[in-house]
């Protein structure tokens, strides 16, 4: 088989959905691609579209727990792979060293690997400004104002060619194949069982990848009830077999009538009964991303180190919400001496009210309160002027430094990295840029603090300019001292964090490459002094 490029995803199941817009690029593109993911999500092929034939690596070959005494027959597996499958570039959206070394196998060379891959001597490295920024980002959650999925989109853009600008200026689709005849009759088959049936359903999603991101099972009980009783819709109890006691628990809770199809469905027949929903209510997981991937309105709820500025719904009008704790999100290294909070600070009565309110009037905004406002920030996601999905904040934290820094690092951060891709020698001017996006109105401490961090690094950058040029083609910028000295400043700054990893691998990928560091320099430098005027 031979493919213009293989998409290697070797996350989890809700990461992998966000595959989907990359896929559909490339398809728009002309690109005849496929995907290459973990084997226990085999059965997902036929659901993302521009897969076909899915191709399944074994986990154990790629487990982080096995990967020195996997590493020789993970080679080979690749090679054997390669002897069947050969593809003219791979697009590797996992950082993990056996994804690395999966791509530099399975690629005809290691600069024909986008992403994440390994040079000559197999030492990691980036290959695109974009995937450095997701590498960035993903460590530094408080730092990432894009949606996953259009990171993954802009890592394989350099294969759209002269298309990628009109491609990547419309909206991403994220949507999945259609669903098949038997999953469907297996759908309503389930849903046949409900106890009495009034005005249809509505789905839950109890569990989350860990129980620190689960909002309660008591506090669904209680939502579940006052749907039933103000609209008589029945709740449906979803999920895998392993949250079987979630279900448990809410049997015993409840008092109203429910579906369990807990444990009782394949990917595809979940899928079929998601469609069967007038809306779902859900933690953040691989559930939510399948039914974005439908096009089934939805809520869903980030907790602990979940936010929907970067793993949210690729879905323009779904509704999110995040706890108004300071503490929130919270890193993914911690250990929380709060006991947990942000799971019980949002009220059933508030998911309630915005519940109700969408399924009555069509307007999550109808059903904000006072007390809505109190315990959560309510997001609603959309498609920005230059095809991103985005978070719009329709709760009273529209003037929060949080909110107006996510909204304006979005701002700054596309058109550098739009900028250094393209080789760009000047800014891309902000044109119509709303005046409150390219200059927030900060508190005057937030501003005070994170304006003169972006100054200084603008000095230091420019200092960087004025005692280096000419560069020598040799020249190695991680081992310089003032390039150290700007990475420190930058990380000096919690807000400029990513900004820190994202200079640290700029420096890396111009190793050997003087002149075209200082190119790079020169524009990161005109963006960033921009950037620090805003705040002037």
């Amino acid at each position: 088989m031979r493919l213009d490029a293989l998409v290697i995803n070797l996350n989890r199941f809700g990461d992998l959905l966000l595959s989907q817009p990359l896929l559909h690029d490339l398809h728009r593109a002309g690109r005849g691609t496929t995907l290459l993911c973990l084997e226990k999500y085999a059965d997902t092929e036929g659901l993302l579209q521009f897969a076909s034939p899915l191709l399944t690596v074994p986990d154990r070959l790629v487990s982080p727990e096995q990967a020195d005494a996997t590493r020789h027959e993970l080679q080979a597996w690749a090679r054997a792979l390669r002897a069947d499958v050969q593809a003219d570039h791979i697009i590797n959206l996992t950082p993990s060293m056996s994804a690395r070394l999966l791509a530099t196998t399975l690629a005809p060379a290691p600069e024909a690997v986008l992403g994440f891959g390994l040079d000559h001597k197999g030492r990691p490295r980036v290959d695109g400004l974009w995937p450095a920024f997701l590498h960035a980002a993903e460590l530094r959650q408080s730092n990432a104002p894009f949606n996953l999925a259009d990171m993954f989109r802009m890592t394989g853009a350099p294969l759209l060619g002269g298309l990628s600008g009109e491609l990547l200026s419309q909206p991403g689709s994220g949507l999945l194949s259609e669903l098949g005849t038997e999953a469907r009759e297996t759908a309503r088959r389930l849903l046949a069982h409900a106890p009495v049936i009034r005005h249809g359903f509505i789905g839950m999603q109890l569990g989350a990848s860990e129980k620190r991101r689960q909002w309660p099972v008591s506090h669904f009980v209680e939502l579940g009830k006052r749907i039933w009783q103000e609209e008589g819709i029945c709740p449906v109890l979803l999920g895998e077999a392993s949250e079987r006691p979630l279900a448990d628990e809410y049997a015993r809770l409840t008092g109203t009538p429910f579906v369990d199809v807990v444990g009782q469905t394949n990917i595809f027949e979940l899928g079929a009964v998601l469609r069967e929903m007038a809306m779902l209510v859900t933690n953040n997981t691989g559930t939510m991303h399948l039914a974005a991937g439908l096009g089934l309105p939805l809520l869903a709820i980030f907790l602990a180190t979940a936010q929907p500025c970067d793993t949210g719904p690729y879905l323009p009008g779904s509704c999110c919400l995040e706890p108004t704790l300071p503490c929130h999100p919270c890193p993914h290294d911690h250990d929380c001496v709060l006991g947990e909070k942000c799971r019980h600070h949002i009220s059933a009565s508030i998911v309630a009210d915005l519940v109700l309110a969408k399924l009555t009037s069509g307007q999550w905004s109808e059903g904000i309160t006072t007390s809505a406002c109190r315990e959560a920030r309510i997001w609603q996601t959309a498609t920005d002027s230059r095809g991103f999905i985005t978070t719009t904040c329709l709760s009273d934290h529209k003037a929060d430094d949080r909110t107006l820094w996510l909204c304006q690092q979005r701002v700054y951060w596309r058109r550098i990295l739009d900028d250094l891709t393209s080789g760009a020698t000047e800014p891309t001017p902000l044109t119509h840029v709303p005046l409150s996006m390219a200059c927030p109105n900060y508190s005057s401490q937030f501003a005070a603090r994170v304006g003169k961090s972006l100054s200084q690094c603008a000095h230091l950058l420019q200092t960087l300019l004025q005692e280096c040029a000419p560069l020598p083609e040799s020249f190695d910028p991680t081992g310089h001292p003032l390039c150290m000295t700007i990475l420190q400043r930058m990380q000096s700054c919690p807000e400029l964090a990513s900004m820190a990893f994202f200079w640290h691998q700029l420096c890396q990928h111009y190793q050997g490459r003087g002149p075209r560091f200082l190119q790079a320099v020169r524009l990161l430098h005109a963006h960033i002094l921009r950037w620090a005027r805003s705040f002037d």
